[in-house]
């Protein structure tokens, strides 16, 4: 079985920012306003403020959703927990649609920008495969190692830019801003929708929650400064280029920022239009790249594709598979060197997407009121409303082209839903899911169980460290993948919850149906009754029998209940000390525990990292006084499985598992953290 491997918390606020940025100074600046230049004329630079300002709507929508559901995939995941099971594979593909094509607009941009000023004779096409293979292996790595390589092209791009465009702002020609609209109006509608792309870094922020610290405050903070932030600098930087040159003069150039450069300061500034172009191309090349795979990895992870894509790397724990196929997708639509098509596919994967996530706000609150949101965007449901409206209008507005193409990306999508046949029956079933907004199904190729702990008390939090944590992972061959969701009502153990672990939690009594019902049958593998006091977890227990949950489990002291949860087919697991690790066994290693009858107490599995100057440290097994019912069943060192013998040497650092009744297994559990006199 392989370990289980999670996510590594180890982002905050600036590193968070920088991923938003990074994805969003790419196209916006460096390339699409020649393209817009030609559309509408110096009216470009009201469609830039007023894109962003509408795509303010989108942002706190997410804001609120990354903050209540901060789970890897971003938006995919935000509708795989409100919405009806196609709808959610919809949305995750088109997300995947637009960061693929995002990541070949990048590549082809780097490609020309060097072939225009390095290399007159290379091949956009192998200038792209370098530059994706060069990133696949930086965001192999781990998204935060990929940041700092991004961070410091970032802060040279920004620079630059603010530097050409306050330096270029005193050379602004009014007379190259007359008359405002050349071509009349007709092109501003089609324009924020070319420019579209250019807003949506700040989804990719909530694309890397997992890996966020604190994200119930992190994520917001982060999206609405990203927004902000691109807002500012694109709208003054595209005034200086439309203000410093004519339209036609600015339409005419395939990198119409660094034609801008050259022309205000000369060489110095070419050369540092191309700094800047290449630092914004790449970073936001890496960031997508990173996301697009993280994408795929949800989609892995929740079925809709096969499970193997679900699979992280067990050195770095990321989605190494998910980033291999990524990659390959990402060359096959470089290839075309077309940047406006690039950036119109992008588009319509986005806008598609985006408008399916702003309307799982609406499904959030009313399917989920109980679910804790540390952010709230106000004004509901109107926020949510304009949010869809703002996403859906935009897409009559793009390239025919690119509307066709989509169509047949759309249908390949749904053809590869459509081969599992669960996915047939789901489908079958639409109209009774949308009209009850039932969570996402449950998968057979799902690589990991999804465990509902009701009540965040000590016991609970006992569990839920054992479920998530990376070493016991190792120690207890985990095979599965665990995804944490808590039901708790005290206000002060909420917000301690989700602090100390970042994810979804449900305010409310998780006695009562009503409150099991908003978490939803087929979003939970296994609910957990947690609380300190038998008769609450029989009642949450059959209450959560009652809610249609596949399995559940209460943690029970007195024996006198546990024929009647027999009967109900709940597992009650009765040993105090030993209850986390026996929850544990149940899920990742029934079989095993079925034979041990740890239900009962009969017998147990634990596990001990000897300690640094242990009493067995440097001893054979043979010569440890081991309890005589219980034995040593495996040693981990390093990467290294031991089956343990006689003469087998006990190290310190290793991981040691130990079988046995209950109180032997404890005793010696003891005996090896116990210190050398």
């Amino acid at each position: 079985m392989a370990p289980q491997q999670t996510f590594e918390r180890n982002i905050g606020l600036f590193l968070a920012v920088m991923i938003g940025i990074g994805a969003m100074m790419g196209p916006g600046v460096f390339a699409l306003p020649g393209e817009l230049a030609h559309m509408v004329g110096p009216l470009g630079i009201l469609v830039y403020l007023v894109m962003g300002l509408v795509t303010v709507f989108t942002a706190l929508n997410y804001s609120e959703l990354g903050a209540a559901i901060p789970l890897a995939g971003g938006g995919y995941s935000f509708t795989s927990r409100t919405q009806p099971k196609p709808i959610a594979f919809l949305t995750g593909w088109f997300f995947w649609i637009g960061n693929t094509t995002a990541c070949a607009m990048y590549a082809v941009i780097f490609g020309l920008t060097v072939k225009t000023y390095f290399w007159p004779g290379a091949s956009v096409t192998a200038l792209a495969i370098a530059t994706t293979v060069v990133f696949a292996a930086i965001n192999l790595r781990g998204m935060s190692e990929a940041i700092k390589v991004i961070t410091v092209m970032n802060l040279i791009e920004l620079g630059i830019i603010l530097v050409v465009a306050v330096l270029g702002a005193v050379h602004v020609e009014p007379i190259n801003l007359q008359p405002i609209a050349p071509h009349g109006l007709g092109g501003f509608v089609p324009g924020m929708a070319l420019i579209y792309v250019s807003y949506v870094g700040f989804e990719l922020i909530t694309v890397a929650a997992e890996e966020i610290i604190d994200p119930g405050r992190t994520i917001p903070r982060a999206i609405l400064i990203t927004l902000f932030v691109g807002i500012a600098i694109y709208v003054f930087i595209v005034a200086v280029m439309m203000g410093v040159t004519t339209p036609e003069e600015l339409a005419s150039s395939d990198v119409p920022f660094i034609h801008v450069a050259d022309k205000l300061f000369g060489g110095w500034g070419r050369w540092a239009g191309i700094t800047a172009t290449i630092m914004a191309s790449l970073s936001a090349f890496s960031v997508t790249l990173g996301a697009s795979a993280r994408v795929l990895y949800a989609l892995g992870r929740d079925g809709h594709v096969p499970g193997f894509f679900a699979t992280l790397h067990p050195r770095f724990r990321t989605p190494h598979i998910a980033l291999l196929v990524c990659s390959g997708v990402v060359i096959a639509f470089a290839w075309s060197g077309l940047v406006r098509f690039a950036a119109s596919m992008a588009d319509f994967g986005f806008l598609m997407g985006l408008g399916i996530v702003n309307l799982a706000v609406i499904s959030m609150h009313d399917r989920m009121p109980n679910l804790r949101r540390p952010f709230s965007a106000g004004w509901y449901p109107w926020v949510p409303i304009l949010g869809v409206v703002s996403c859906w209008i935009f897409v009559p507005f793009l390239e025919l082209r690119t509307i066709l193409m989509g169509a047949v990306l759309t249908l390949v999508g749904a053809g590869f839903y459509l081969v599992r046949r669960d996915n047939r029956a789901e489908l079958a079933k639409l109209p009774r899911h949308l009209r009850h907004l039932i969570l996402v199904a449950r998968y057979k190729w799902r690589p990991h169980m999804r465990v509902l702990i009701i009540a965040g008390g000590q016991q609970g939090r006992n569990i839920a460290d054992r479920l998530t944590a990376r070493d016991e992972a190792r120690l207890m061959f985990r095979s599965a993948q665990h995804q944490i969701t808590f039901i708790e009502e005290d206000e002060t153990v909420c917000e301690a919850l989700e602090k100390r672990y970042g994810v979804p939690i449900y305010h409310g009594d998780g006695t009562k149906l009503k409150v099991l019902q908003q978490v939803g049958e087929d979003y939970i593998d296994v609910a957990i009754a947690a609380f300190d006091d038998d008769g609450r977890n029989v009642i949450a227990a059959m209450q959560a029998r009652r809610a249609g949950i596949p399995k559940v489990m209460a943690i029970i002291q007195d024996p006198d209940y546990l024929p009647m949860l027999e009967e109900e087919g709940v597992v009650a697991i009765s040993a105090p000390w030993a209850t986390a690790a026996m929850v544990e066994n149940k899920l990742d290693r029934p079989g095993v525990a079925d034979l041990f009858d740890i239900g009962s107490g009969v017998a147990s599995v634990v596990g001990v990292i000897v300690p640094p100057s242990a009493k067995v440290a440097g001893k054979v097994i043979q010569k440890i006084e081991v309890p005589g019912e219980a034995v040593v069943a495996a040693v981990i060192r390093g990467e290294k499985f031991v089956v343990p013998r006689g003469n087998t040497r006990i190290e310190e650092g290793d991981h040691v598992v130990l079988v046995g009744p209950p109180k032997a297994a404890k005793s010696a559990q003891e005996l090896f953290l116990a210190k050398g006199g």
